[in-house]
C-alpha cells in the first residue's frame, strides 16, 4: 500500500510545473492589473465613495503603495505599479517580481475605492502564486522547465504541485460560488436574467452591440439559452477539477469565449484578463499554449505555401 501510495506521489510530482501556461497565466493576470493603472488616472482610482473615505488605509492596507506615498505623489506611485506590473507581465525572474506584483495587485485591492471583482481575484491569486514563483529558478516564465529540473529536490516540486491544486480549487470555487448563488434568483431560475443584465443602462452594452442585443433578447429562446447556458459552464467549471484532462481542454475555449462576451458587452475587460489567467490555471496548467499557436502557425503556413506552389510543381512536371 505505501508502496503504491510513494509511486503515485513520485509519478504525480515528477510531472513539469513550470510551464509555459504558468507563465502565461501570471502575465494575464499581471495585465489585469496594468490595464487598470493605464487606462484609469489617479482621480478615477482614488474618489470619494458613499460613505466611504477617498482610500482605505487601515490595517493591512496601510502597507500598501497608496498609503505609504503622500497624496501629491500618487501619480509617481502609479507610475510604480505601471512599471512593476509591466515587468512582471513580460515574464521576466518570476522570482523575483512575484513579491513586488502581489504587493502592487492587493495594495490596489485594499485600498483604492475604484475596484471590481478582478481586483479582488489577482491579488488572490497572485498571492497563492507566490510559493510556485519563489522556487521558479528560470529566466523567463515562457518556457516550460526540463522535469530534470526539480528531479533533484523531490520535496520542492511536491510542494510546487500542492500550491498548483491550491490555485486550482480556488478557481473553482469562484466559478461554482457563483452558480450556486444565482440558484437563488428567481430570474436565474425562469432564464429571464441576462435580459435585465444586458438592457441595463449601466451594466449593458452600447452602440451597436446595444442594437443587436436588443434584437435578440426580446426573443424568449435566446434569453433562456444564453441565461441558462452560463449557469451550465459555470457549473462545469466548478466541478473540473474531478473531470478528466480532456474534457477540462473543451472547457477552455468556452470559458475564455464566455469572458471575451462579458468584457465586449459589459466593458469588463480586467476582470476577463483576469478570469482567462485564472482558466489557464484551472484546466490546462502544464501545456504550453504559446509554443502549440506557433506550430500550427506554421503548419499552417507551411501548408499554404506548399499549396501555392503546387501549380508551377505540376507544369515543370508536364515539361
Amino acid at each position: 500500500m505505501l508502496e503504491k501510495f510513494s509511486s503515485f506521489v513520485y509519478a504525480w510530482s515528477s510531472r513539469p510545473v513550470w510551464t509555459g501556461n504558468l507563465g502565461l497565466a501570471r502575465t494575464l493576470i499581471a495585465l489585469s492589473g496594468l490595464g487598470t493603472q493605464v487606462f484609469s488616472s489617479v482621480n478615477t482610482l482614488i474618489r470619494p465613495a458613499a460613505g466611504a473615505p477617498d482610500m482605505f488605509c487601515a490595517g493591512p492596507a496601510s502597507m500598501s503603495i497608496w498609503c505609504l506615498t503622500p497624496a501629491a505623489g500618487h501619480g509617481w506611485a502609479r507610475l510604480a505599479c505601471i512599471l512593476i506590473l509591466a515587468v512582471a507581465a513580460s515574464g521576466w525572474r518570476p522570482r523575483y517580481t512575484a513579491l513586488p506584483m502581489w504587493w502592487v495587485l492587493v495594495g490596489n485591492q485594499a485600498s483604492l475605492t475604484v475596484i471590481d471583482g478582478g481586483d479582488q481575484i489577482i491579488s488572490v491569486l497572485a498571492f497563492l502564486l507566490i510559493p510556485l514563483s519563489l522556487i521558479d529558478s528560470r529566466v523567463w516564465h515562457w518556457k516550460t522547465a526540463p522535469a530534470e529540473a526539480g528531479a533533484k529536490h523531490p520535496k520542492t516540486m511536491v510542494l510546487a504541485h500542492i500550491s498548483i491544486v491550491v490555485l486550482q480549487v480556488q478557481v473553482a470555487f469562484v466559478y461554482i460560488n457563483s452558480c450556486l448563488a444565482k440558484l437563488g434568483v428567481p430570474e436565474w431560475l425562469d432564464g429571464t436574467a441576462l435580459y435585465y443584465w444586458l438592457r441595463d443602462p449601466m451594466f449593458g452594452p452600447s452602440g451597436s452591440f446595444r442594437e443587436a442585443t436588443d434584437l435578440l433578447m426580446v426573443h424568449a429562446i435566446p434569453v433562456a439559452a444564453v441565461t441558462w447556458g452560463t449557469l451550465l459552464l459555470e457549473f462545469f467549471l466548478g466541478i473540473s477539477i474531478f473531470i478528466p484532462r480532456k474534457y477540462r481542454l473543451v472547457l477552455l475555449p468556452l470559458g475564455v469565449a464566455f469572458h471575451l462576451g462579458i468584457a465586449v458587452l459589459m466593458g469588463l475587460w480586467s476582470f476577463a484578463f483576469a478570469m482567462w489567467g485564472g482558466l489557464i490555471l484551472l484546466l490546462w496548467p502544464e501545456g504550453n499554449l504559446l509554443e502549440l499557436v506557433k506550430k500550427l502557425a506554421r503548419t499552417a503556413l507551411r501548408q499554404r505555401r506548399l499549396g501555392s506552389s503546387s501549380p508551377a510543381l505540376t507544369e515543370r512536371a508536364h515539361k
